[in-house]
Formats: structure tokens, C-alpha cells, sequence
């Protein structure tokens, strides 16, 4: 092989090694040290592995840059495939805020939303994507509209409140848009729904005397249920948090960042629920919340709101829990590879140059 095809050759191999590794394997490597923990086989049934993620974010129309949409979603959906190929959960929970732009884009955006959506964050047929509504999809309380709330739970899961049992784990689904309580029809409806699986629950934990064979056959037994919602429960800060991911402590306002106390306090008082998950603030928090329960509020899976995105990996049995952090690849990781990679070109290219602008000088 020449001198010049060697050249080319190293050219190539820092370019394409870059490439390679950021945009395809880097998201292995990094996944690859996450693990699911480990508990305690349960007898009556199999332990569950549940992987959770939040505030999704898929730009729409209007805010945004055209690369940001195609490079950061693009990393995204690397990070969603990888997990579930190396992780393999038996289910996958995403807490709301799927789109960044849902609750006002029209009917051609949303279906383009939808197909995106599915695109990036497919699953094999076994594994069952649990979507749940957040105020980006359907707008907060003040700007719910049946149109909105309808259109997401037909293409989706769900916009409401839903019992949702598997491997005798019981999970409570909210919409935390409509815990306001003030006699809206949605607000209505969830607490309709609320009271209607709370009978549910109680005819579980008498299951010998619960006329109810459809619940019993659905719901099998009872345990104390885990919620699942956008909100977070009620706190000041996430001063009070055991373990948190962000530097900067901001103040939580009700209803905008965190339920209510109110709608906090009645939900635990009405459900006794074991443990809770949410998202909305972008950032990780782990506390104890007013219900005396660990909750996890998750840090956003996308780069453009976090810088060191992550998800929880949770092994489950219907008295149990554990829940790890996966971190995931952060945009910084990438850039430095990519400067590195430019460097290193530099570098070449200046040594080449040099050497071939000697040689000129020896034949003159």
C-alpha cells in the first residue's frame, strides 16, 4: 500500500471510529453497566422488572431547531433500543410528557407525533408500553379539552384513572391534570374512577367474601398498589430529597410543579399506597413523601432538558421493591469524543502537510 493510501486510510478509520462509536455503540457501552436489582424471588409469583422513563419531549412544529428534533431524538431512540435489547423488561412505564407540543399542535402534527413516537420507542410484542398522559399532551388543568384528552387516549393508554395488574403488582395510573378537585367534569370522572378502585383494592383484601369475580379474576390479590403519575406528590423543594441529581434547588409551586397538599394527602389517605413514581421536574429525586412511602421522581430521558439524562430499572414483587438509576450516555461524553476526533485530524493533517512541504524544499 502507498504513502498516500496509509494516509487516507488513517483519515478514514479516526473519522468513521468516531462516528461509529458515538452515534452506535457508545449507548451499549454506557447501558451495559446498568443492572437490574436484585430481589428476593416471591412465591406466588415471578418478580417483575420494570423499566420507567419521563418527560420524552418529541419536539413539534414550533419549538426547536430541525437538528436539534433529528440528532437529539436520534440518540434518544438509540437509548430506548439498546435498553430494552440489553435490559429486556417484562414492561416499560413512561410517566408523561411524551411530546413536547401535544396539547395545542393540530391533527396532521399529532399523527406525526404518533408515528415518531412509535418509531422510536417501539417494544417486542411481550413487552407492554405503558404510556401515561402529562400536561405537554394534554395541557394542564386550565387548558384540558375533551378533543385533546380523547385524541391522546385513543392513539395511547391512558388519560384518566386506571387499575393496571400484573404479576400480582398492582399500579394505579393517575392523571395528576385532573387531581384539582374542583368539580371540572375531568376532575369529575378521576374521582369517580378513584373511589371505583378503592372498592376494587378493598374487595382484593376480601376476596372471600367480594361478590366481584370479574375483579378477583382480573386483579387475582391483593397488595398494596404502587401510583403512577406526570405530578410528583406534594413537597417544597427537592431539599427534602435523599438522593437528587440536580445542583440548583427550586422552590415547587401546587398544581404547577407538584400536586396540591390536599390532593396529595386525600390520594394516600384513599389509596395506602407502597411506593410512587412521577416526573415532570426534569430532574431525579429520591424522598420519602407525606405518605411515609419512597418516591422516585425521574430525571427527563431526553438531552435537551437534562445533560446527564437517566432512567429507573425496578424489580418488583407484590410486597417488594428495588429500584436502581441507569444513567445514560450524556451529549458531553459525545462532544468530547467528536473534539478529540478533530484534534487528532488536526494534528495529522498539519504533520503530513509538514512533512510534504520539506520534502518540496529538499527538490528545490
Amino acid at each position: 500500500m502507498s504513502l498516500r493510501k496509509r494516509k487516507l486510510c488513517i483519515y478514514f478509520l479516526i473519522v468513521f471510529g468516531s462516528i461509529f462509536y458515538c452515534e452506535f455503540l457508545a449507548d451499549y457501552i454506557t447501558l451495559w453497566k446498568c443492572e437490574w436489582p436484585r430481589l428476593k424471588q416471591h412465591k406466588d409469583a415471578p418478580n417483575l422488572r420494570a423499566m420507567l422513563l419521563a418527560d420524552v419531549h418529541l419536539l413539534g412544529p414550533i419549538n426547536g431547531h430541525w437538528l436539534d428534533k433529528l440528532y437529539r431524538e436520534w440518540h434518544m431512540r438509540r437509548a430506548f433500543q439498546a435498553s430494552i435489547t440489553i435490559h429486556y423488561p417484562d414492561v416499560v412505564f413512561i410517566l408523561g410528557d411524551l411530546f413536547d407540543e401535544g396539547y395545542f399542535v393540530n391533527q396532521h402534527y399529532f399523527r406525526e407525533y404518533i408515528r415518531r413516537f412509535r418509531s422510536y420507542f417501539h417494544t417486542p410484542q411481550h413487552i407492554r408500553l405503558i404510556s401515561i398522559a402529562g400536561n405537554h399532551d394534554i395541557g394542564f388543568h386550565y387548558r384540558m379539552q375533551p378533543y385533546v384528552v380523547n385524541r391522546f387516549k385513543r392513539h395511547l393508554n391512558y388519560t384518566g384513572i386506571h387499575l393496571y395488574t400484573v404479576n400480582k403488582v398492582h399500579f394505579i395510573l393517575i392523571n395528576s391534570m385532573a387531581m384539582e378537585n374542583d368539580g371540572c367534569s375531568f376532575c369529575k370522572n378521576a374521582l369517580k374512577d378513584l373511589y371505583n378502585i378503592k372498592d376494587k383494592l378493598d374487595c382484593l383484601r376480601n376476596v372471600h367474601t367480594c361478590p366481584d369475580m370479574e375483579t378477583i379474576q382480573n386483579h387475582q390479590c391483593y397488595s398494596r398498589p404502587i401510583v403512577m403519575q406526570h405530578f410528583p406528590t406534594y413537597r417544597k423543594s427537592d431539599k427534602s430529597c435523599k438522593e437528587h441529581d440536580y445542583l440548583e434547588i427550586e422552590e415547587y409551586r401546587e398544581k404547577w410543579e407538584v400536586l396540591s397538599r390536599n390532593s396529595t394527602d386525600w390520594l394516600g389517605e384513599l389509596l395506602q399506597p407502597r411506593l410512587s413514581f412521577a416526573g415532570h421536574s426534569h430532574n431525579y429525586c429520591h424522598s420519602i413523601n407525606r405518605w411515609g412511602v419512597d418516591e422516585y421522581t425521574l430525571a427527563s430521558f431526553n438531552w435537551r432538558n437534562k445533560i446527564n439524562p437517566s432512567f429507573l430499572m425496578a424489580t418488583l414483587t407484590p410486597e417488594n421493591h428495588l429500584v436502581s438509576k441507569c444513567n445514560m450516555l450524556e451529549q458531553q461524553t459525545v462532544v468530547n469524543v467528536y473534539l478529540c476526533a478533530i484534534f487528532l485530524l488536526i494534528v495529522a493533517l498539519v504533520r503530513d502537510t509538514h512533512r510534504w512541504f520539506l520534502q518540496k524544499i529538499k527538490l528545490l
